[in-house]
């Protein structure tokens, strides 16, 4: 439909709030990766130390995911939206006067306790306003996580510069109380759509595993590379590669930039490839392109090895996700997106803190590849047990 055509829609309003709140989910969460080489300094925190950082995060992130379609279908998603953004704020901010690991290690955890609601609430309620068109609508409310994590990297970088890592924290916690505000303004009091009256029930939760198994192990291998990256890029280009820490912050930016593109595409992907190929080439393919980081040389390949693995990288969670809801009833849907990423962010819990202690073992070239190797392996199991399209 050309722009003559086109009027603006209450669903609209719905997606532009739950597209700004990943933005705002992701101004607070990435900023930790460009100040981890200058925090973990001054703190004394080995590598594994700064993965348990990033498994907090996840551990408080998974516990919300299966409670959150309950919440919302209790109080509706208005409200669980703008609380949730009040909660990631705060615990935010309040790393800016933290003074230990452990206190870290606390607020990590609400951060992402607080985070985890966003996924499962916001993606169902965009499935059941968009329907047909969930695909392409979860894909662009995706882009919102890269936005939001692109913009993170050099505000970070500029305010740890200029004024230190602590204010980093401070500033950047302040767009989720703003968009808080917003969202219980703007959107309306719904909950998830029931079955009508005397209709037969859809079926018991359980009964839907055979269909949830394939999209739970794709985001396994999605989180497998993705944590990796997103915890550690920053600190392998100083380290690795030789960067000063602004100039790392800077490059490993180009990942989040490329999602960008990557999300908004991946609704159309998805149907001319099917879910199947798309999932799963683009699984393997960013496991290909993080082995590259470590295979080649240093030079000026590395911002399009960059770019190629952000590209593959980030083009398939919006097809699980759209994939999931799609193939679920209105009252599973929260629970069935929560049951997915829950697999997928397990296997990040734990890969954070695995890779660290690798890594402080064997070096990132090592742990690079172990992870790009698992990465296909991983593929290729999904693409054998995931049903044709």
């Amino acid at each position: 439909m050309g722009l003559r055509g086109f009027r603006w829609e209450y669903s609209y309003t719905v997606l532009l709030i739950t597209w700004a709140g990943w933005i705002s989910i992701y101004l607070a969460k990435g900023i930790l990766p460009p100040v981890l080489p200058v925090l973990a300094g001054e703190l004394g925190l080995t590598h594994a130390q700064s993965g348990l950082l990033e498994t907090a995060y996840l551990v408080g992130y998974i516990v919300s995911k299966m409670p959150a379609g309950g919440l919302s279908g209790r109080f509706g998603a208005r409200r669980v939206l703008a609380a949730s953004m009040v909660g990631y704020g705060a615990a935010t901010f309040l790393v800016s006067g933290a003074t230990g690991f452990a206190q870290i290690l606390v607020l990590r955890f609400l951060v992402g306790l607080f985070q985890g609601v966003h996924l499962p609430v916001a993606n169902a309620l965009l499935s059941d306003r968009f329907g047909a068109r969930q695909g392409r609508a979860i894909g662009f409310n995706e882009s919102g996580a890269n936005i939001g994590n692109t913009l993170a990297f050099p505000l970070t970088v500029t305010i740890l510069s200029s004024l230190g890592w602590r204010y980093a924290f401070m500033f950047l916690s302040l767009p989720a109380f703003l968009l808080s505000a917003a969202a219980f303004t703007l959107m309306r009091d719904e909950k998830p759509a029931q079955a009508a009256p005397g209709s037969r029930p859809n079926g018991r939760f359980r009964d839907y595993w055979r269909v949830l198994a394939p999209f739970a192990l794709g985001h396994g291998a999605y989180n497998l590379v993705l944590r990796t990256t997103f915890t550690f890029t920053p600190s392998f280009l100083v380290e690795y590669k030789g960067l000063d820490v602004a100039a790392a912050g800077m490059v490993a930016a180009t990942l989040p930039f490329a999602g960008i593109f990557a999300k908004m595409a991946s609704g159309f992907m998805a149907e001319r490839l099917g879910k199947r190929l798309s999932i799963c080439g683009s699984s393997a393919l960013s496991a290909v392109f993080l082995a590259t980081l470590v295979v080649f040389p240093s030079g000026s390949y590395l911002g399009a090895n960059l770019l190629l693995l952000g590209l593959t990288l980030y083009s398939f969670s919006p097809i699980i996700y759209s994939s999931t809801t799609a193939s679920l009833p209105s009252e599973y849907k929260s629970l069935g997106l929560g049951a997915v990423t829950v697999v997928g962010n397990v296997v990040g819990a734990v890969s954070t803190s695995v890779v660290g202690a690798l890594i402080d073992l064997r070096g990132y070239g090592f742990t690079f590849l172990a992870i790009s190797a698992a990465g296909v392996l991983a593929s290729a199991f999904i693409a054998a047990v995931m049903g044709k399209d």
